[in-house]
């Protein structure tokens, strides 16, 4: 080959040719990675932007927004329990000069209101007798409060209610009880609440991790948090019905065998594909919802078509297993799909290049790697149609760690561990009480009290 230069040789003139083809390879692939979204990928939906593009993984339909037609409303009903009444009598003539007051009563109209009292603190005043014998001896009257002045259960729930359930910091706390019931409280108070609370729950948590160890379908995942100025983790081992967090300064197996939960785990462990969970000797399902994720942004953003067919089978199984209509021939036909797509998939796309004057293994690139995911844990990402209690997907751990996220908006971080590990037990024993329908307020009391609910649940 000739250029203005001279002549370069054929081994030159391949190497600038391969050169150039991995850097347009390159560019493509950083071009994609630009556009790059929570409705494509592992991103979270903050990391989106301020112009966020609406455009998710639900198929469209013709309804419009809000309640159907048909759709029952409600409105608010008239309490039973009733603590004032004021009656309003009809008074005057009538036009034709008849008193009204003398008339016979038809019905009576309730308009009911629902209000704060204008004085929402109580204090009560403990007079303790106390008595001197004859012989001398002093006898004082029994009594469960020791202190001249302190502060009741009721205020110590709610401050626990609103630090640890609705992630108010110390700071605004303080100014909301402050401008509320007109009371000052102290970082003190807050702190020696959420320890007592703590302590009190030590046996609900091995009642919480016993009853998630017993069911059928467990979910895993885990996030990141700050905490003593480094990157710490916060795990989460989760059903309908019971919900444990677990910190650890770690994220992999360490974490995962201090947590108690997976290594004496049998049942089907629901999660992502967090390399970490695939040691332990249990069931395995994947997620579908990130790999739908991964499947639009390959089909959108790096125009592969058998990313759109695969993603288009994963939806049609998850239809017809919420329609209830699955078949064993249905579960073999879809599985036999998935894996001839892979097959045919995996031989046109191109293999890697080795990149002279680069050590290690050659890369295979995102495409290889999403079907070697399909190619070799089918039965892992189908486990949904042959476990009727196997969901499609791991959202409902999702759900449980959206409040650690929100915690982490809201203050930034945990500035000790065991604030962390303070924060857990009780958000476990929150979850748990939220999801067995049962009151958040009342449960935190009984909990303060020293007699935490019993939170044992059949599955």
């Amino acid at each position: 080959m000739k250029t203005r230069s001279g002549f370069v040789s054929l081994a030159e003139y391949e190497r600038i040719k391969l050169l150039l083809f991995q850097a347009m390879k390159r560019i493509d692939e950083l071009e994609a990675r630009l556009n790059k979204r929570s409705n494509n990928s592992s991103k979270p939906p903050s990391s989106d932007g301020l112009k966020k593009v609406v455009k998710n993984n639900r198929e469209k339909s013709n309804r419009k927004p809000g309640a159907q037609p048909g759709h029952k409303g409600s409105g608010l009903s008239l309490m039973k329990t009733i603590d004032k009444i004021v009656e309003h009598k009809v008074f005057g003539k009538c036009d034709c000069g008849i008193e009204l007051s003398k008339g016979k009563i038809l019905t009576v109209e309730h308009r009911q209101v629902i209000n704060f009292p204008e004085k929402l603190t109580e204090v009560t005043d403990h007079q303790v007798e106390v008595k001197r014998c004859k012989c001398g001896k002093i006898h004082k009257a029994v009594c469960d409060y020791s202190q001249r002045v302190q502060y009741g259960e009721r205020i110590k729930t709610f401050l626990v209610y609103c630090n640890q359930y609705q992630q108010i910091p110390y700071g605004r706390l303080q100014e909301f009880v402050g401008d509320m019931f007109g009371i000052s409280i102290s970082d003190g108070i807050i702190q020696s609440s959420i320890e007592q609370c703590y302590e009190n729950l030590k046996s609900t948590e091995n009642q919480i991790k016993a009853s998630l160890l017993e069911s059928e379908v467990l979910h895993n995942d885990e996030t990141g948090m700050r905490c003593e100025n480094k990157t710490g983790w916060i795990h989460s081992a989760s059903n309908s019905t019971h919900t444990l967090y677990f910190y650890h300064p770690k994220r992999g197996t360490e974490a995962i065998d201090a947590m108690g939960i997976l290594p004496f785990y049998k049942g089907a462990s629901i999660h992502d594909r967090w390399s970490s969970y695939d040691k332990y000797d249990c069931i395995h399902g994947l997620c579908n919802s990130h790999l739908l994720r991964d499947l639009k942004f390959m089909h959108e953003e790096m125009n592969r078509a058998w990313a759109e067919e695969l993603k288009l089978l994963l939806q049609h199984a998850n239809e017809k297993k919420q329609k209830g209509s699955l078949t064993k021939h249905f579960r073999t036909r879809i599985k036999n799909q998935m894996q001839s797509i892979v097959t045919k998939a995996l031989g046109k796309e191109p293999k890697a290049e080795w990149v002279p004057g680069k050590r290690g293994r050659k890369a295979k690139g995102k495409a290889i790697c999403l079907l070697e995911v399909f190619r070799d844990r089918i039965n892992q990402i189908l486990l949904f149609l042959e476990r009727a209690a196997v969901p499609f997907d791991n959202n409902l751990a999702e759900r449980d760690l959206r409040m650690i996220k929100l915690k982490q908006k809201i203050s930034g971080c945990f500035r000790t561990r065991k604030g962390a590990e303070y924060f857990c037990r009780i958000r476990s024993y929150i979850s748990t009480v939220k999801k067995q329908g049962k009151n958040i307020m009342g449960s935190l009391t009984l909990a303060l009290q020293g007699k935490p609910l019993d939170l044992k649940f059949c599955h």
